[in-house]
């Protein structure tokens, strides 16, 4: 072969070989585009979106318990027992805890509802017949639990232990059932007149009498019920003071029910 053939062969196969090399060169620029475009896509897929998880809800249904005089249930499984459970169970976020408060022989059956949410620290006590709630805000559950390892049983007494307790008394959709008129309340101090004439009619010391506090009046049942709390002289001279919730129908106390 002649030395001009093989300048020629040479710059020839030189080119072919660039040639191939720009090929490759594309052929890999487009890949990684693609694998880019990929991994683009798949963040889009996996972004972070801003919403807190809500946990199920935890319905119980206890049926029948029994009322005891001080209008509490009684029994070793009630809506407190299972409260209590509920505050350490991870798994549910909220509770709805459904029963029948039997007050034979005296008072008809009562159906309840509590209801208490973890995330917004709201407790609600609803009688459902009339649709009465008691909302109790600001209930967190450490301040719950103490309350009830403490083994308090009324609500009311929450504001001992929940920083920023607020309570709400909402009848505002309520069937009135109750026997006889809605005893009158005074706006101002809360007192209920027939209420406060039997405290001192039955008082060791009608004159040492002092009122502390009065809750609303509310249609429970067949009754007009009120919770009051007042100070006054025993026998002994001392100075006591009683919690106790009264019962009316037709303008006069029927039954009450010291809160211990």
């Amino acid at each position: 072969m002649q030395q001009g053939d093989k300048k020629k062969n040479f710059k020839r196969n030189l080119i072919i070989i660039g040639l191939c090399l720009l090929v490759f060169w594309i052929i890999g620029k487009t890949n990684n585009k693609s694998n880019q475009q990929t991994d683009t896509d798949d963040n889009k897929s996996s972004q972070l979106i801003d919403e807190v998880p809500q946990l199920p809800v935890k319905n119980v249904e206890l049926g029948k318990i029994k009322q005891g005089t001080d209008g509490e249930s009684v029994g070793k499984k009630t809506e407190l027992t299972e409260l209590k459970q509920f505050l350490s169970e991870d798994e549910y976020g909220s509770i709805e805890i459904v029963w029948v408060w039997d007050c034979s022989p005296k008072y008809g059956d009562m159906p309840m509802k509590l209801t208490y949410d973890k995330t917004t620290n709201v407790l609600k006590e609803i009688y459902t017949q009339n649709n009465v709630i008691e909302e109790y805000k600001n209930i967190r559950v450490e301040c719950l639990k103490e309350f009830l390892e403490k083994g308090e049983k009324g609500f009311h007494r929450l504001e001992k232990y929940c920083d920023g307790y607020a309570y709400d008394f909402n009848d505002r959709e309520m069937a009135v059932k109750a026997v006889g008129p809605k005893p009158e309340q005074s706006e101002v101090t809360g007192s209920v007149k027939i209420v406060e004439k039997y405290i001192k009619d039955h008082a060791n010391d009608a004159s040492s009498i002092k009122f502390v506090e009065w809750s609303k009046v509310a249609a429970v049942g067949e009754n007009w019920l009120v919770r009051c709390k007042f100070k006054g002289t025993n026998q002994l001279g001392g100075v006591v003071t009683t919690n106790m919730l009264f019962f009316i129908q037709n303008n006069q106390v029927v039954r009450t029910s010291e809160i211990k």
